[in-house]
């Protein structure tokens, strides 16, 4: 009864003697929650560039290229996928995927950059292939567990 007393008395010195400083902690992102941020980034700022292209009024005719129109939903539909995909499958899969996946999108943002005009769109496509270059290298350095072979 009475070190139990000592023991409370103790840990109330140790609380007081604590001070709280402004640093902040800095805790570790799941790398799961970064590669499906990335890949919403990258959504959004396509969205962007699309919706920008459309009122710009260069051309005043309906979009007439079919390839452009036949690959536009599928883009959209496998970037919302990697989004999903990226926080709820394996992950040795989702590692390679993303993998895959970034670097097939950052070959569309090259050959979206090289086709660039106005200093927007080239804004947009280095955005483009940064978030390429970060789901790929994310991706590339998962973290591997560690196992100890110690008996």
């Amino acid at each position: 009864m009475v070190e139990d007393k000592e023991k409370q008395e103790a840990e109330k010195v140790k609380e007081e003697e604590k001070v709280i400083t402004d640093r902040l902690v800095d805790p570790k992102i799941n790398i799961r929650i970064l590669l499906a941020a990335f890949w919403i980034s990258h959504f959004l700022l396509w969205t962007f560039g699309d919706m920008v292209a459309l009122l710009q009024h260069k051309n005043p005719d309906p979009v007439s290229n079919d390839l452009l129109t036949f690959l536009a939903a599928p883009l959209a539909i496998i970037q919302t996928f990697m989004i999903v995909f990226s926080l709820i499958g394996k992950p040795k899969l989702v590692r390679w995927v993303n993998i895959i996946m970034a670097i097939v999108f950052l070959l569309f943002n090259i050959g979206y950059l090289s086709e660039a005009v106005d200093g927007w769109e080239y804004l947009l496509g280095i955005a483009y292939v940064l978030f390429n270059v970060l789901m790929i290298w994310t991706a590339w350095m998962w973290p591997k567990l560690e196992v100890s072979t110690k008996m």
